[in-house]
């Protein structure tokens, strides 16, 4: 298999291969081998040794496809850096229960992807790594904190990776780097961290069949699970093969913060409704009933609350002590900040997250999907969020990212509801927009229905990075997207 027809595949059509002898999985993992060894210099995505002979399961439904993880996420053997010098040169003791369904799944685990430190940025960036860039335009970041999981699959290096989302962190990568990415509803898939839930474990990729073919595989509770949620009808899988028929769509054109939509963002949303409508949708602007001001700002005070835990569990795995010369300057700041919270600071919060629930609950109980762009912007530049340099004011500095950047996301990591970055339009700049689709709470499937229509209808998957940072020339036929 040459490098070109590998980067055009995506991971159900490998595993396929594979498993009917028309390839080997040496010879697709040679590929991404390859792929990493020409553009982890430029990109800078890996996170500690690349393994040359992974080992993976055979007779599994993603038998030997290539695949990358993201580091600090409990996957043995590999990184437990979590982005930080703190954690340098550490790796994971063993399996979390995501890992472990991620082994069963067949996939042939390569490496680690980069992350900001405790995965607290929207950008990634640290004084361990250095900036991870975009594949799109190197003096943009992929996003954060998968960033270093989206510019691998965006550059087609491998088809599909680990991401999570605490925040908006699969989502607001795939929206800088035009892949999909959904952050499943809350206890879908094995992996839970603070007191609030925010996190979220799936995949980032080109295609929707990959993120429903995964979540098929890792989707389901643990042992111990806070949040139980009723196993889907069907396959996922099978919904992206189904009609979605005339669904009821409301939309979002208008910043919920004080930093109004940059152009691109403002249009892609507005010709992503005009299209849905023009395919049978009911479509009208509408969105719920949220106080976004008290939502941010409750978002932003405590967030960062299991920072102390785990920079406590990092220096006690490492045998070393946070400072300055362990510690992004933010980092530090903000560890401040969290030790400082009161019960009553997230008692408060937890008011402010109930009140959301409950509106973005009654506005699914009249919608089938709420729309808003992937971002108050594009892709950031290198540096703009820099942890670290130091903030005059680290909580402003957070709700500041949240008004600028990334207003959109957090709320579903608030509310729990499924929610997924397609990445429908490509800006005249040559960066990529992603639009936001939500929906309620367990029902991914509709969302795998309608981003599976409009990615036949406009399809992305023909769309490369420039040339000289994608895995292999564009195949005859597919117009390669325009330079940024």
């Amino acid at each position: 298999m040459k490098l070109a027809e590998y980067a055009s595949l995506d991971a159900v059509d490998l595993a396929r291969l594979i498993a009917t002898g028309e390839t080997s999985a040496d010879e697709v993992q040679r590929c991404a081998l390859e792929a990493i060894d020409q553009l982890n210099p430029r990109l800078n995505f890996i996170s500690g040794p690349v393994l040359r002979t992974p080992r993976w399961t055979p007779d599994a439904p993603m038998s030997g496809v290539p695949f990358l993880v993201k580091e600090g996420h409990g996957c043995k053997g590999f990184p437990l850096t979590m982005g930080s010098r703190l954690g340098a040169g550490l790796q994971a003791p063993a399996d979390s229960a995501f890992a472990a369904r991620l082994r069963a799944s067949g996939v042939a685990i390569l490496a680690a992807t980069t992350a900001p430190e405790f995965g607290a940025y929207p950008v990634t960036e640290s004084a361990l790594h250095g900036a991870t860039r975009n594949p799109w335009n190197l003096d943009h970041s992929p996003g954060g904190s998968s960033g270093g999981a989206s510019a691998a699959v965006a550059a087609g290096v491998v088809p599909v990776a680990q991401a999570s989302d605490g925040g908006g962190s699969i989502r607001g990568p795939a929206h800088c780097t035009g892949l999909f990415g959904l952050k499943p509803s809350r206890g879908r898939t094995p992996g839970e961290g603070g007191l609030f839930g925010f996190p979220h474990i799936h995949v980032t990729s080109r295609s929707v069949r990959d993120s429903a073919a995964f979540l098929d595989l890792l989707q389901g509770p643990c042992d111990g699970a806070r949040y139980r949620l009723a196993p889907p009808l069907r396959p996922f899988l099978e919904e992206v093969r189904r009609d979605p028929g005339s669904l009821r769509i409301g939309f979002c054109r208008e910043s919920p913060g004080c930093v109004p939509l940059s152009p691109q963002c403002r249009d892609a949303v507005e010709e992503s409704a005009r299209l849905l409508e023009s395919l049978g949708h009911r479509v009208e602007e509408a969105s719920p009933a949220l106080s976004w001001g008290r939502l941010l700002g409750s978002f932003a005070n405590v967030w960062p609350h299991p920072l102390p835990y785990a920079v406590g569990q990092l220096c006690r795995l490492a045998g070393r002590a946070a400072g300055p010369d362990m510690l992004d300057a933010q980092t530090l700041q903000l560890l401040e900040h969290a030790s400082k919270l009161r019960v009553e600071d997230l008692l408060l919060a937890e008011a402010a997250f109930h009140e959301a629930r409950i509106a973005v609950d009654r506005y699914f109980a009249t919608y089938d999907l709420w729309l808003t762009p992937g971002g108050v912007r594009q892709a950031p530049r290198i540096g703009i969020y820099d942890p670290s340099r130091e903030a005059d004011d680290v909580l402003a500095a957070s709700e500041r990212v949240l008004h600028e950047y990334a207003a959109f996301t957090p709320v579903f990591n608030v509310t729990g509801h499924p929610a997924a970055s397609i990445p429908l339009v490509q800006g005249s700049n040559g960066l990529p927009v992603g639009i936001q689709a939500a929906a309620a709470m367990g029902n991914e499937a509709v969302i795998f229905r309608l981003a599976a229509q409009l990615e036949q209808v406009r399809p992305w998957a023909g769309r490369f990075p420039p040339h000289s940072i994608f895995a292999a020339a564009p195949i005859p036929g597919r117009p390669a997207a325009p330079r940024a």
